[in-house]
């Protein structure tokens, strides 16, 4: 009897933070991004656990079905909201203040913030810092990476127009030291390109679109520029007209009903940076967007980025 009631009393004054580390990892690699992040706060045994989980469960579930992240320049702090569950969460990302998000892709972004550039992923906190481009702070423009940067063969673009006549499309290979620049003279060659909205990879081609149904490419291999203009195939039936091998979606905040549902008043403004995901058999992109406040009120001025919530992790000193 006393000694049933000695095992007893072991078993039960076990504590939460002495589980075997095999389980924890287990637990943790089950976890969605919410969840992980919480798990990691526990202590330090839970959060070395956790180094190797990718929240596999949640990126898989909302693979379609994105988060969105508001921030501003102002405070450290940022909403992630959940459209699915209509649940906002409160996270604290130092990384995001005065920062604008030039691209998202699996859960991976591409980070413009006073003259630095690099990739992060908001919920690991892992960053991969990049060369600096001349001129990019005060400038519209999106970017592009063809597979993760964790990736060896990863080739990352970042897009702007100089000028009026004049689109640049800035090109970094893994490894490389310094971005090679390739303009596009819309003067020279008579054509018109606003500034683009969204960019996207399409085996070694990048496609960058504008808000007006325009579809400039560049490929790789041969440093080629190509101009197209994108008509909607139900209103055009020629059998002989290329199709895109992905779709777009523009005005996907907006008819998305996310300000109400986020409770954002008329008077916030907000600039929005898209996302590329894969949905059920396609890549899809989504177009950066502009939310203007009601004429008159005294606007707040947001940021929001579409993202997929997943969470990476890098060994220590990793470079690129």
């Amino acid at each position: 009897m006393e000694e049933e009631e000695y095992i007893r009393t072991r078993i039960s004054s076990r504590t939460w933070c002495d589980l075997y580390p095999e389980l924890l990892s287990e637990i943790a690699e089950s976890l969605g991004i919410i969840d992980l992040l919480g798990f990691r706060g526990v202590c330090r045994d839970w959060r070395s656990a956790s180094f190797t989980a990718s929240a596999s469960i949640e990126s898989t579930s909302l693979n379609s079905k994105l988060c969105f992240l508001l921030h501003n320049d102002r405070d450290e702090n940022t909403i992630l909201f959940n459209p699915t569950t209509n649940k906002s969460y409160t996270i604290n990302i130092p990384e995001l203040k005065e920062a604008t998000c030039l691209a998202s892709t699996q859960g991976w972004l591409l980070i413009s913030q006073r003259g630095n550039i690099f990739f992060f992923c908001p919920f690991s906190r892992v960053k991969i810092d990049l060369p600096p481009i001349q001129g990019l702070e005060n400038t519209p423009a999106v970017a592009a990476f063809s597979s993760p940067p964790s990736s060896t063969d990863c080739v990352t673009a970042i897009i702007y127009k100089k000028n009026d006549d004049i689109v640049e499309v800035n090109v970094l290979q893994r490894g490389a030291s310094m971005w090679i620049k390739h303009d596009y003279d819309l003067k020279f060659y008579q054509k018109s390109f606003g500034d683009a909205k969204c960019a996207t990879f399409q085996q070694g081609c990048l496609y960058m679109m504008d808000g007006f149904k325009k579809l400039l490419t560049f490929t790789l291999e041969d440093k080629r520029f190509e101009m197209f203009i994108i008509v909607d195939h139900t209103t055009n039936r020629d059998q002989n007209m290329e199709t895109l091998s992905f779709r777009y979606k523009d005005k996907h905040f907006s008819r998305s009903n996310l300000k109400k549902q986020m409770n954002l008043g008329d008077d916030v403004t907000i600039t929005t940076c898209g996302a590329t995901y894969f949905g059920r058999d396609v890549e899809v992109l989504i177009h950066n967007e502009n939310i203007e406040a009601m004429e008159g009120t005294n606007a707040q001025h947001f940021k929001g980025i579409w993202i997929q919530p997943r969470y990476f992790q890098l060994p220590p000193n990793y470079s690129w």
